[in-house]
């Protein structure tokens, strides 16, 4: 037997024990946890997730590290060398063809977002997830509070964003939200674009070679990206993309005081006023590029993101007033401990669950820590040690964002956390087909005559692009006419009114909701149904909108103090429509509370509405 193929034997037989060893993890259930959800039911403790992931990942890597180390001793470097390798230095010009390419992509990138039909946008709401946005927006507008007004569960901006946006076009509208959401997937689009330039740039190959690897690499970067279905780099990826291209040009510089460096630094804020999970990913991704500079004595670059982390958090604490500053830490705390136990379902067991797609995941990863451990320590590997230290990060971030779907393993999560792995697999596995292709010479001349070609004839660069455009992604050439029309169509998307997106029954629905509470100036629901406040056009009683989330007892005590102090007269009680199960199981104290002192009203179709006493 060969003995390159013995770690990949090991490793297997590794990943084997490691699925043996996945459900003999099983520490004890917290029995003084009292939020329901699965993991109550099923007596689980949510540290399983994580030891069993790790168990998983590890064991396998190690396995190969080992023996591929071992088996390849003469033409591997030593560990010292990788973590001490010093950055190749960089022609700092950008080449002209890819500036060319760039401005190429972003004009196809524009015009396939004018194509856009926007009605399909505008058929209907989200109940919950819309709600997430439009009801703590809604209190923010009329209350002028954040923290303070509403008890939030993903960040300032993931549940507070369109209150800004509203009042910059004094527009209040759901179309509104949709469009911006839209536009952050344009974003992520273009920011691709610039990440796969930098990792083409620091490639070591002719420049023929690496401008083809930036448009296929672009392109499949791209596809990850999609306007209609949940894709692998969702809007809410936004800000960790832009991380990533700032810590490359950060990368980038030889150990100095750097502004790029500083910028990484104030991502630790940041990130957290944007999505608390978002937030910390990157702060603990933060971590380890601290760790880093460290041990490598760029000691310049250390204290560049230090004083970064630190003014980030000393002028957000100095501008916000004290009650939203408390609010701030105790809700996000409050979310970082209860979130798995109200929100969480457990990960399926892989191969024996029969569940394909988490156990593709997680191999997924596997196979990207293998060829992680492969560049860095293979000596005949053509990338700059600058790419190499960046794909080990990347590698860091896939594994810290696939708690995502360790703490739901629904698929849709499962695809959010994927698509940092895609982006790695997509670099490194086109970098060993080019490697591959140079090494035969019929393909390496052909590679070299097809980039030529690209770089010489504006015609084919165009043609290019168009084919890019309808068969990569999928532009309908009847959505053309879309283009010439794209500004009233904007319009009239931002401008719908509410209405549009509501069945008949909800639109009867809000109209005797609004009739019921008269001129009251709040409204509560006691269900999940987050956008109803804002359709009804008040800001809350209560900081809890939904109660999806008002699982901890400590968040029950304060809902029903606010409840006391505001006395609301009418509460939306029940719902028979909504599709996420509310019960006196998952919050027996408020439920408690609510039947002493409010009694039946009256019931309108689904929903049943309750007076106080």
């Amino acid at each position: 037997m060969n003995k390159k193929y013995i770690p990949l034997i090991l490793t297997i037989t590794a990943i084997i024990i490691s699925t043996f060893f996945w459900d003999k993890i099983n520490l004890a259930y917290d029995i003084q946890n009292q939020i329901y959800g699965e993991y109550s039911v099923k007596q689980y403790n949510p540290s399983n997730e994580s030891l069993r992931f790790l168990l998983f990942i590890t064991l396998p890597l190690l396995t190969f590290l080992i023996s591929y180390l071992i088996i390849n001793s003469q033409n591997v470097y030593k560990l010292s060398h990788v973590v001490f390798r010093q950055p190749l230095k960089i022609n700092k010009q950008d080449n002209f063809n890819y500036n060319i390419f760039i401005i190429f992509f972003i004009i196809i990138l524009i015009l396939e977002f004018l194509t856009l039909d926007f009605d399909r946008f505008s058929k209907n709401i989200d109940f919950v997830h819309d709600g997430m946005l439009l009801t703590p927006s809604n209190n923010a507008y009329f209350l002028n509070k954040f923290w303070s007004s509403t008890y939030i569960s993903r960040g300032l901006f993931a549940n507070f964003g369109p209150v800004v946006l509203w009042k910059l076009f004094a527009v209040k509208s759901i179309g509104l939200i949709h469009l911006t959401n839209l536009i952050f997937l344009l974003l992520n689009k273009i920011l691709l674009i610039f990440i796969c330039k930098e990792i083409s740039k620091n490639l070591i190959f002719n420049e023929e070679k690496k401008l083809l690897y930036f448009l296929i690499l672009s392109v499949l970067s791209i596809s990850l990206v999609s306007y209609f279905k949940l894709g692998a780099f969702p809007e809410r990826l936004f800000l960790f993309l832009l991380f990533f291209l700032i810590f490359i040009y950060s990368n980038n510089k030889i150990n100095k005081f750097s502004f790029p460096s500083f910028l990484i630094g104030l991502f630790s804020n940041i990130s957290m006023l944007w999505y608390i999970d978002i937030g910390a990913y990157i702060n603990v991704l933060l971590i380890f590029i601290l760790i880093y500079f460290f041990i490598r004595s760029e000691f310049k670059k250390f204290i560049s993101v230090l004083f970064g982390i630190f003014l980030g958090w000393i002028v957000f604490i100095s501008m916000v007033p004290s009650l939203e500053l408390k609010e701030f830490f105790y809700t996000t705390l409050s979310i970082y401990k209860s979130a798995d136990y109200f929100n969480g379902l457990i990960y399926p067991t892989p191969f024996l669950s029969g569940d394909t797609r988490s156990t593709r995941a997680l191999l997924l990863l596997i196979l990207s820590g293998i060829l992680i451990i492969i560049v860095n320590f293979n000596k005949n590997i053509k990338l700059t040690d600058n790419n190499k230290t960046l794909f080990l990060f990347i590698f860091i971030a896939s594994l810290l964002i696939f708690k995502t779907a360790l703490s739901r393993s629904d698929t849709p999560h499962i695809k959010v956390s994927a698509g940092f792995n895609f982006l790695l697999i997509y670099s490194i596995g086109l970098y060993f087909l080019f490697d591959f292709c140079e090494k035969k010479e019929k393909l390496n001349i052909l590679i070299s005559k097809i980039s030529k070609l690209i770089r010489m004839n504006f015609i084919n660069l165009l043609i290019i692009f168009v084919l890019i455009n309808f068969f990569v992604f999928k532009t309908n050439i009847n959505s053309i006419k879309n283009i010439y029309i794209s500004k009233s169509n904007i319009s009239k998307f931002v401008s719908l009114e509410d209405k549009n997106y509501l069945s008949s029954d909800y639109n009867q629905l809000i109209e005797y909701y609004k009739n019921l509470i008269g001129e009251e100036n709040c409204v509560q629901i006691f269900t999940n149904e987050a956008a109803i406040p804002y359709l009804l056009n008040k800001p809350t009683c209560t900081q809890f909108y939904m109660m999806y989330s008002a699982g901890p007892l400590q968040i029950q005590k304060k809902f029903i103090q606010q409840l006391k102090d505001i006395k609301p007269q009418i509460i939306l009680y029940n719902s028979e429509v909504t599709t996420w199960e509310f019960s006196h199981k998952h919050a027996p104290l408020a439920f408690k509370y609510i039947d002493q002192n409010y009694s039946f009203h009256s019931q309108f179709k689904f929903w049943t509405f309750y007076k106080i006493n």
